[in-house]
């Protein structure tokens, strides 16, 4: 029984129009629930429903879409910066050694592929403590940026030898990742300390960086 006429063929027509349930209880001033009972048995309703969330899918996609190509965008534009601040910085920074040996540092032994992080592998402690410090001179690099990761034959102590590279690179125990394992079942050679991995997840770092060493080679040439 519809208790009031006027109000139930408001509900038809406003759902009719597309509304939803929700506009609807607001504009009416009744409950959802009511809402619904006025409507739950009627076929046109239901395909407002589907014409709803076909529209609203539409919609999520043309939105995520202009927000995508605004990042994008945005993205762009801080690589442009980095870029342009790099070449500026190289001409100030390339007669002094530190810097100068970082960028050898990474030429020798960094992943130069990816272009979201900054990688470098080496069994050598100092070459590592060297690295850290340009990087901290030179990209603003913090400690809490740094993941460390060490790959240790099986059988080593990871323990032990966290320690010891910590002591060595002079980096906080809290800035390592999980220990990992080689597969083999090869005896470690004479006071091998396993290889330490410095990663750092920063496009526009890796992006500065890469500059840099392109620039540092055509000086070479």
């Amino acid at each position: 029984m519809i208790r009031n006429e006027e109000t139930y063929k408001q509900v038809l027509e406003f759902r009719k129009r597309g509304f939803t349930y929700a506009e609807i209880s607001k504009i009416c001033g009744i409950s959802k629930g009511t809402v619904s009972n006025y409507l739950s048995k009627k076929a046109f309703s239901k395909r407002v429903a589907k014409d709803n969330a076909e529209r609203a899918a539409r919609e999520n996609v043309k939105r995520i879409g202009l927000v995508n190509s605004a990042r994008k965008a945005e993205r762009k534009a801080r690589y442009a910066e980095a870029l342009r601040s790099a070449e500026t910085e190289f001409r100030h920074y390339k007669s002094n050694p530190l810097f100068i040996a970082g960028l050898m540092l990474y030429m020798a032994d960094g992943d130069q592929k990816d272009t979201s992080r900054i990688r470098m592998s080496s069994v050598n402690t100092e070459q590592h403590r060297i690295f850290i410090q340009f990087m901290q001179e030179y990209l603003g690099v913090t400690q809490d940026d740094i993941s460390f990761v060490i790959t240790l034959y099986k059988g080593m102590n990871e323990t032990k030898e966290m320690k010891h590279w910590a002591r060595r690179i002079k980096l906080s125990v809290g800035c390592f990742g999980k220990v990992q394992f080689l597969k083999t079942k090869t005896t470690p050679p004479s006071l091998h300390h396993g290889t330490g991995s410095i990663i750092i997840g920063n496009t526009v770092l890796k992006c500065k960086l890469t500059r840099w060493i392109e620039l540092a080679t055509k000086e070479l040439k």
